[in-house]
């Protein structure tokens, strides 16, 4: 067992020593708090590896204190960045040069990982989602990598230079395939006002081919967008992971709901396969406690499933309430946390974690899962083609299975349509799926 030993010890430093030491390396540790007077003569540990935390000693590994991990409020930081091999953060504006790191790596990580810098900005993009700058689309450079890791990794090798035998539970390489069914039909199961407007304005603009496909969809033909059998088919089922909207309180959400009748249908056949599913809940919930729990509600009822995994429509958050919400609502995983504009590691995490609520410094019992990518940030915002889409995708996974995390792609089904922007697509989720099953290496 790995002994920490600090002068102090808080739930701040209690969560970051959990990510780096169980969540991420698989070592097992514990927080011993020495006095100043006693730091100097440390308890005899029968051979166990030491960590220094605050304070130093020759021939042990040692991480300066910069202060953060023992506050209680949520004070605004004037973070210094400092790019290289290990990236770090500066919170005192100096270096700890005489240490085994030169900067408090813990702290760090707790900084990026808790995504603390939201709880001070109030720049929101037209949705209401954080940004860290004007330009939305700005992207982090840090978050094309998992920064968490490489501080895990930077520390055990440091560890491991001192303790070459040290316990570790071998992690393993693992992948979810998760879709949002934002529409789950293109053309079936609309009110009879919107299909004949649709098709109205479909010949008055002379869309011939359109008019007729959707004729034939309406005639008995198959949807577009109903594509759940091919994805349960090609996909294993604990891989999967489906997550539905079915409330309409905006523009922003679905014309298919709760009142759905063959939607709710398709949702307790899914359900009731084994697969895994979760709540989507609707546009205008992140910042509405009730209305998420009655849209949890109406998930349970229909598939006659508890609910306990979520991701936010339009992948829309607001620290920390959002996700107070979801854990007063019984939600255990959360998969909200993904970059839009871009791809790569939101929270700077290549696996799940649990939620550290910064409003109430504790640790939450909310576990949330970063997605890396999703297939409308490829086709959208980065405006890449299939072939450049599928090769994005593939070197996430490479870099996350380096560091043996959890790769979690986001897919919406109609991306899988071949039809209007996403003819070409398929192949896209087809080499996915290939690729981490091992049959296209």
């Amino acid at each position: 067992m790995l002994r920490i030993y600090s002068l102090k010890n808080s739930q701040r430093l209690q969560y970051a020593a959990e990510i780096i030491f169980r969540t991420i390396l698989g070592i097992d540790y514990e927080i011993i708090v020495v006095s100043e007077d006693s730091k100097m003569n440390l308890i005899e540990t029968h051979g166990d590896p030491i960590l220094l935390y605050g304070f130093k000693k020759d021939s042990y590994i040692s991480i300066p204190d910069d202060g953060l991990l023992f506050e209680n409020d949520i004070l605004k930081k004037n973070a210094n960045l400092s790019s290289g091999p290990i990236p770090k953060i500066y919170f005192n504006g100096h270096a700890f040069p005489e240490y085994s790191v030169d900067f408090d790596i813990l702290s760090a990580l707790f900084y990026m990982v808790t995504q603390y810098e939201y709880y001070h900005s109030n720049m929101y993009d037209e949705h209401g989602r954080h940004v860290k700058s004007k330009d939305s689309s700005d992207r982090d450079e840090w978050q094309s990598l998992p920064i968490a890791e490489i501080y895990a990794n930077h520390v055990l090798q440091m560890l491991r230079s001192v303790y070459p035998t040290i316990n570790q539970t071998v992690k393993e390489f693992e992948y979810k395939i998760t879709f949002d069914i934002d529409n789950p039909f293109l053309y079936k199961h609309k009110s009879l006002a919107i299909t004949l407007g649709s098709l109205i304005k479909k010949l008055l603009s002379l869309k011939w081919n359109s008019v007729a496909k959707h004729v034939w969809v309406l005639l008995g033909g198959e949807d577009p967008y109903d594509v759940f059998d091919y994805i349960i088919k090609r996909v294993p089922k604990d891989k999967i992971l489906f997550f539905f909207l079915i409330n309409r309180k905006t523009r922003h959400d679905s014309r298919h709901t709760h009142k759905t009748k063959e939607y709710a249908d398709l949702i307790k056949k899914i359900s009731e396969s084994g697969i895994e599913t979760g709540i989507h809940p609707s546009y205008s919930s992140y910042r509405d406690k009730e209305m998420i729990q009655e849209e949890i509600s109406l998930l349970e009822k229909m598939s006659k499933v508890k609910v306990t995994n979520s991701r936010m429509h339009f992948l829309k958050y607001r620290l920390p309430d959002t996700f107070e919400y979801l854990n007063e609502a019984g939600i255990s995983d959360d998969y909200t946390i993904c970059p839009i504009h871009h791809t790569g590691y939101k929270s700077y995490m290549a696996r799940p974690y649990k939620w550290f609520d910064l409003s109430k410094n504790m640790i939450s019992r909310l576990t949330l899962h970063p997605t890396m990518v999703m297939d409308r940030g490829l086709q959208k915002y980065m405006q890449l083609n299939p072939d450049d889409a599928w090769l994005e995708i593939k070197s996430l996974i490479d870099l996350t299975r380096s560091y043996k995390g959890v790769f979690t792609i986001l897919f919406h089904n109609d991306s899988l349509s071949e039809t209007g922007e996403w003819k070409g697509w398929k192949m896209v989720f087809e080499n996915t799926i290939l690729y981490l099953s091992g049959k296209n290496q």
